[in-house]
């Protein structure tokens, strides 16, 4: 038989290392699933947060504010995930997680869109989501009126979303389903009349899961241009209207979900961005808190949790009008784990290890290939799961096994070897938004801001500036200079991915404007080709190309995604161990956005008509 220490080397060199998975809970796995977690590690932070649950459900307090204070690598997040997985399993209240935002002056539509999102993508362990639960519950409100003899088939399965769905599905043509949404939002306001009856109705669009006629109602609560909206009977707003009405959306989810008895839990989280791009001079932790003080305000039936490191919170207790007692209503901080949490966390990674490379962990010590006592005196020192897992990580690549000792990398090769690691396992779990044109170009805009000074597509890059961009403006500019036919090169972009015509052709105009910013060349980014029926945006499009020398650049999930990952790195830099700078050091040198096809066209001359 093969010696085990001899098995244990060579699992050890296959990887990956099990400390350095996952070593924080990033916006994508709140949802999913954790390499570890410590159920008993701040306890006393979820029973916080259910009782509150309890308490606005009950109806003894119609809104709540939660302060969750504690230093990185306490917990916040690991608290977050868990009330997922409960609520996801047993319900009882719905959910949304609301990632950083990018755009200061749009926050409010931020949250307005990440909450409508986290009801639509994610759902409970029946595979129902949030907003069939809603809508489900809403038809449920029939029973007992006038109308429960005439709707009882749907009545009867209101407890099961997806058998309702199908029995809609089967026993209606596609227009039939439009007409009795319409009949239903009828009935129901009869008894509901507190409801507004267009919100109502595209809750019940959402029914359908991800059919056209969800797609129309989810597209309108989250203020994104849908072409059958007037089509069918909802009302149409601009962009600034949108802007200007999100609270007001929150608060429509909110007093639905209040029907249904089950309080809305928005979670804040990340608030540790230090600078931000926001004209009134106030911290990313004070805008967010500015933000959470309007919803505390204008809505009832919500709980709203605040995930706040001390430094940031300190920022949120200089504002004045009462803000940091609604923010912080009820506050609770986080506990750094004791030497028993500290020693079962490793001891879970090792059995990870141990599982997956499928040796006998009953082969070793305790705890082998690391010493209980220093992973106590680690604890002794009120370190955090961070500080543990980099200290595990080290210390699992380079400790003596069977005889032999892993051969040590200097100080910079170490470096780029974590962050490569990091990169890639990141890349593996990241999805770049969809749908969203501020987010997506505040991805492009921060790889492209890593080139100056290289020479990609002929281009040498000199400058890139993101623009604080009005109704349909650009997204950024990048100047350089053509080192073939030595003249000045600025390039403007637009990411556009609406499905309406008018917003396209809106978005056009402007991009054909190059005497407004300057530019020489024109670059519209979107995923589709422009349908032949939208007529004036096509000719403007042939424009661009054609007459103006632009260029339309297919954008596609698996060129946005390693730009995604390296924006979260970016933005996240001191969660994963690095500055900003080493990060946008480490992508120039492995050429990771110099090399990205989508940053290549971009850059380069000439495009194709879709």
């Amino acid at each position: 038989m093969t010696d085990p220490y001899t098995l244990f080397e060579e699992a050890r060199k296959e990887g990956p290392n099990p400390f350095k998975l996952k070593p924080i809970i990033s916006a994508d796995e709140v949802w999913g699933n954790v390499v570890t977690d410590l159920l008993n590690l701040n306890q006393h932070v979820d029973q916080t947060i259910y009782q509150a649950i309890s308490e606005v459900r009950k109806r003894y307090s119609d809104k709540i504010g939660i302060a969750i204070k504690g230093d990185r690598g306490t917990g916040k997040s690991h608290v977050i995930h868990r009330l997922w997985k409960t609520l996801e399993r047993e319900g009882g209240a719905v959910f949304a997680y609301i990632p950083q935002f990018t755009d200061a002056n749009r926050i409010d539509s931020h949250v307005r869109f990440h909450l409508s999102n986290s009801f639509f993508d994610h759902k409970d362990v029946r595979g129902v989501t949030q907003w069939q639960q809603l809508a489900a519950a809403m038809v449920a409100t029939l029973k007992g009126t006038e109308f429960e003899e005439k709707y009882q088939p749907y009545l009867e399965k209101c407890e099961h979303p997806e058998q309702l769905r199908q029995y809609i599905l089967q026993n209606h043509t596609p227009a039939q389903r439009y007409e009795l949404v319409d009949e239903l939002v009828e009935a129901i306001l009869e008894n509901q009349s507190d409801l507004n009856s267009n919100f109502l109705k595209a809750v019940l669009f959402l029914l359908f899961k991800t059919s056209p006629i969800a797609q129309v109602g989810m597209a309108w609560i989250q203020g994104i241009d849908h072409p059958d909206t007037r089509q069918r009977g909802l009302p149409e707003f601009s962009r600034q209207e949108q802007d200007a009405r999100s609270i007001w959306v929150i608060q429509q989810i909110c007093k639905l979900a209040s029907v249904a008895s089950r309080p809305v839990v928005i979670c804040f989280d990340q608030l540790d961005q230090p600078n931000v791009s926001a004209d009134c001079g106030d911290s990313a932790a004070q805008i967010v808190a500015s933000c959470i003080d309007k919803i505390y305000f204008q809505c009832s039936n919500v709980i709203i949790l605040c995930c706040v490191m001390s430094d940031r919170w300190r920022e949120i207790e200089q504002m004045g009008s009462g803000i940091p007692d609604r923010v912080g209503q009820w506050s609770v901080s986080t506990k750094p784990p004791t030497a028993e949490q500290m020693i079962e966390l490793v001891k879970l990674r090792l059995d990870w290890f141990h599982s997956e490379k499928k040796l006998n962990p009953d082969s070793y010590p305790f705890l082998y290939p690391f010493d209980q006592d220093e992973i106590k005196g680690i604890a002794s020192k009120g370190a955090g799961v961070r500080s543990l897992m980099k200290w595990c990580t080290e210390k699992f690549d380079s400790v003596e096994i069977g005889g032999s000792v892993a051969p040590s990398l200097n100080a910079e090769e170490k470096k780029r070897k974590e962050f490569s690691d990091a990169y890639n396992e990141l890349l593996g779990r990241t999805s770049a938004p969809e749908q969203n044109d501020d987010q997506l170009a505040a991805i492009v805009a921060c790889a492209m801001k890593m080139l100056p000074e290289e020479t990609i597509e002929n281009l040498v890059i000199q400058k890139v500036e993101s623009i604080k961009a009005k109704s349909h403006d650009l997204h950024l500019t990048i100047s350089g200079s053509n080192s073939t036919e030595q003249k000045n090169v600025k390039i403007g972009v637009r990411i556009c991915e609406t499905q309406t015509a008018a917003t396209l052709t809106a978005a056009m105009k402007k991009l054909l404007d190059y005497g407004k910013y300057g530019i020489t060349r024109g670059c519209l980014v979107r995923s589709t080709p422009l349908p032949k029926s939208w007529r004036k945006a096509k000719e403007l499009e042939q424009q661009l190309v054609q007459q103006q020398g632009g260029e339309v650049v297919v954008l596609k999930k698996d060129e946005i995604n390693p730009l995604a990952a390296i924006h979260t790195m970016y933005e996240e830099a001191e969660n994963y161990g690095f500055t900003k700078e080493e990060v946008s050091n480490f992508v120039k040198e492995l050429k990771l956005a110099a090399d990205n096809r989508l940053i290549r066209e971009i850059l380069s001359e000439g495009g194709t008509v879709t």
